[in-house]
């Protein structure tokens, strides 16, 4: 992995999620007024995403350390999407959303 501070693509100052930790981000603004970001390419040069300040600044072994508990969690995750897909799925019929809806609108 290679991360490299490059001008944002995006229009005006939108928020990107960090490929790393999940969380949401905003471009950098540098000297030149520029917003940049922080962009993560794998060995073949191929971009993956971008990086938030706070884990770029937390340099390799805090990098390391973030994508291994975003690891866990996202397991933790599927295998509670795993258990929701294996159980019945029972879905309100048409006429019991009509009624909620009917109850929410009087």
């Amino acid at each position: 992995m290679k991360i490299v501070w490059e001008q944002s693509i995006y229009v005006g100052n939108a928020p990107v999620f960090c490929s790393i930790c999940g969380c949401q981000s905003y471009p950098v603004r540098n000297q030149n007024n520029q917003l940049l970001l922080a962009v993560i390419y794998n060995k073949q040069g191929v971009a993956l995403g971008e990086a938030c300040r706070d884990c770029v600044a937390s340099g390799s072994v805090g990098i390391r350390s973030r994508l291994e508990e975003r690891i866990q969690s996202l397991q933790a995750k599927i295998a509670e999407l795993q258990t929701l897909a294996e159980t019945e799925i029972q879905t309100p019929s048409l006429e019991q959303e009509f009624q909620a809806y009917r109850r929410d609108t009087v």
